[in-house]
């Protein structure tokens, strides 16, 4: 399956890279179009697909696309939506959210930031952008079990995860030495503001956390982390690598973090 930011504008503002076919066919999936991000002519709808089976015992809620530059997360999460529509039984133990496309206008143009030159991931602790004050109300008080952001990262050689607020590094290790064993390279020197890469991880501090608020740059998963959930992660690839692999880490990483968070 091959993705690419080719018509982007058309798919986004129109659903159809979501598939809405396929969610309108499943007694578990609905789409929804959150607050609608506008810029002159532009207008798109922030889509979120929920999936909701009968006995769900965890609540997840997977994000991509909020660097528009990154289609490797927002294919991942797409990649999700049509798994869930061809077999519903497959993440029958949790109930899912899943925003494919954080940032539209981005996403449509194949550019990091929004129309306004924001990097919404830097925008949690002042919500002035409109991506970041949709999102905030899309979430409204809702406690996650798990959250997993899906990124891209145009200047790394290699995998990377980030954990935020958590004392133990085990989940997070296994996910990277199974990355290692698929003969994928990890990523040793990616810096942070504050952080840095060690084999893989960056494993950011609850005080990290309040830094970043407190100097304004707070991330999505930073705020999520701070006021929805207690497991969060953000999973990162080297775009210079071919999609087809980048996909796969992503997919393999989502699916031992939720492995072990059901256990």
């Amino acid at each position: 399956m091959k993705y690419s930011n080719s018509d982007a504008e058309a798919a986004t503002s129109e659903g159809k890279n979501l598939a809405p076919e396929r969610v309108s066919a499943s007694d578990t999936l609905h789409l929804e179009a959150g607050g609608l991000i506008e810029y002159g002519a532009f207008r798109a709808p922030i889509w979120v697909i929920r999936y909701r089976p009968p006995k769900a015992l965890k609540s997840v809620l997977i994000t991509g696309g909020v660097h528009g530059n990154e289609p490797a997360g927002t294919a991942w999460v797409n990649e999700m939506v049509a798994l869930l529509a061809e077999n519903p039984e497959r993440y029958r133990d949790v109930s899912l959210d899943l925003v494919p496309v954080v940032n539209p206008w981005g996403w449509s143009r194949d550019v990091r930031y929004n129309r306004d030159g924001q990097d919404i991931n830097r925008d949690f602790a002042s919500f002035e952008s409109q991506e970041a004050v949709v999102l905030k109300a899309l979430f409204g008080s809702r406690i996650y079990d798990l959250v997993i952001d899906h990124h891209e990262d145009p200047n790394a050689s290699g995998f990377y995860l980030y954990q935020y607020a958590k004392r133990n590094t085990s989940v997070s290790r296994e996910v990277i030495e199974e990355i290692r064993d698929l003969g994928y390279p990890i990523e040793q020197d990616v810096r942070m503001v504050i952080l840095r890469t060690r084999d893989g991880l960056i494993d950011a501090p609850r005080w990290g956390l309040r830094y970043m608020k407190i100097t304004r740059r707070l991330s999505l998963t930073n705020y999520l982390r701070l006021e929805q959930s207690g497991e969060v992660y953000t999973v990162e690839t080297p775009t210079r690598l071919p999609m087809e692999d980048r996909l796969r880490m992503h997919q393999r990483a989502f699916n031992m973090i939720l492995k072990r968070i059901l256990e």
